[in-house]
């Protein structure tokens, strides 16, 4: 079972590897983060908006960024699906 702070590592990598793209990079939100049962939740941003604050920085209809706890998969959680966890 991971920890807090192996999923951490995973949830960064994944976005770095998997979600980013040159038009927007994003990056894990300060201290939004969670475990319920096996799964870690991360709420992530666009690194734009993170650093602007700007509205027009923000990514939509990204949702959270999970983390089994037992294989390390990861995977991005759609908007409705984040909003219906209700976590952050």
């Amino acid at each position: 079972m991971l920890d807090m702070e192996e999923a951490t590592r995973l949830a960064e990598k994944f976005l770095d590897e998997k979600v980013s793209h040159e038009g927007m990079a994003f990056a894990l939100v300060e201290g939004e983060r969670t475990q319920v049962g096996s799964i870690f939740y991360f709420d992530c941003q666009s690194v734009a908006y993170l650093r602007s604050g700007d509205l027009r920085d923000m990514a939509v209809g990204t949702g959270y960024v999970s983390v089994a706890g037992e294989t390390g998969e990861c995977r991005m959680l759609g908007a409705t699906e984040s909003a219906q966890l209700g976590l952050f």
